[in-house]
């Protein structure tokens, strides 16, 4: 497969009618193999690698290497299997054209060449995950255990465009609206189509976790499943009429709001501290869709890890833009051209 550039893209493209088929979510073909091409070459030689692989001492740098580490991590636990493009949040996306992007620093094609290594290696670079460690007392954005994650290896989900939000748009229009000639099969297809998924679910509400034995003993023959540390969460699905960001007035009796719950059997090994984790933190899910019951109201994840998911509406600050334009590292070395370019190649800059 020919290698070309990722495609940063956010969930709103899920607005689009056509992913109404289930082969526009998981794609159709074998998963696509990454091999590197000359920008990948230039990004080797480039100082922003350097300072990946060695660290920086420049105060102005360091704000530019640690948010680029920082959106590289929040993005690993969505990269997929259905094709080349990669996941960045809307909000963070913004953030690399208002604050890490200068007239002579194309910051996304940065991150494009990051993410394309990462993805390259099959695992993030250890020497970048020891940077973020150094980086880390000064740099509070930084979640290590999302890097550390990466660095254990790309384990991709089958495909970031299947959310819950999108899930349950599909089982609404497949399964509840099914007409009469559909209807008698129409949960065993969704059950085919889109159960044992690798995903990742993000905006979670932790409940809480704790060590439980299974409660059906197995089938005849087979023993029972072991204890496990299991975790429950709530989805909150949004109410359409509420206007985001607007003033909702609510008197009298607070109504429910409806919710998807959530068992989460995990992963014996965790790469945040489960202890620390605070009962209504907000989380991400890493995980195999095993089961739903009760038309998806409930649902069931295994092999699942949990993660902390910042809300970054609420504060997108990754770095001061004047000190990436102080940053001696911020300069287009990567294809040689930029509104404002010091120096030639080869020169002292």
């Amino acid at each position: 497969m020919r290698s070309r550039a990722l495609l940063v893209l956010s969930l709103s493209l899920l607005s689009s009618p056509a992913l109404a088929q289930k082969e526009l979510f998981f794609g159709t073909g074998e998963p696509p193999v990454f091999r590197e091409a000359d920008m990948d070459k230039r990004f080797l030689r480039s100082r922003v690698y350097q300072a990946l692989n060695q660290g920086t001492s420049d105060a102005n740098c360091a704000q530019l290497v640690g948010a680029l580490l920082t959106i590289v991590g929040e993005s690993a636990p969505f990269l997929h299997k259905r094709d080349e493009n990669f996941f960045v949040d809307p909000v963070l996306l913004q953030t690399v054209n208002t604050q890490l992007s200068t007239p002579r620093f194309p910051a996304s094609m940065y991150l494009v060449s990051m993410m394309r290594r990462v993805l390259i290696d099959k695992k993030l670079p250890p020497e970048w995950l020891q940077t973020a460690v150094a980086l880390a007392p000064y740099y509070p954005p930084l979640d290590l255990s999302k890097l550390r994650f990466a660095a254990d290896g790309v384990n991709p989900v089958d495909s970031f465009f299947f959310t819950l939000p999108a899930m349950l748009e599909r089982y609404n229009v497949e399964v509840l609206k099914a007409n009469a000639t559909a209807s008698s099969v129409a949960d065993a297809k969704f059950r085919d189509d889109y159960l044992d998924k690798e995903v990742g679910f993000a905006g979670l509400e932790f409940v809480d976790a704790k060590l439980e034995k299974p409660k059906k003993k197995g089938k005849r023959g087979t023993p029972p499943e072991p204890p496990a540390l299991v975790a429950r969460l709530l989805y909150y699905i949004p109410d359409p009429n509420e206007v985001p960001g607007g003033l909702n007035l609510e008197f009298g009796k607070p109504r429910v709001r409806p919710t998807v719950s959530i068992t989460a059997r995990l992963k014996d090994a965790q790469y945040m501290d489960l202890t620390r984790l605070p009962k209504g933190a907000r989380v991400l899910l890493r995980g195999r869709f095993w089961e739903y019951r009760k038309a998806l109201k409930e649902l069931e994840v295994r092999d699942a890890l949990l993660f902390q998911d910042r809300d970054w509406t609420q504060n997108a600050s990754l770095a001061d833009p004047n000190a990436v334009a102080a940053c001696p590292l911020a300069f287009n070395d990567l294809t040689g051209t930029a509104p404002i370019q010091p120096g030639g190649f080869g020169g002292k800059r």
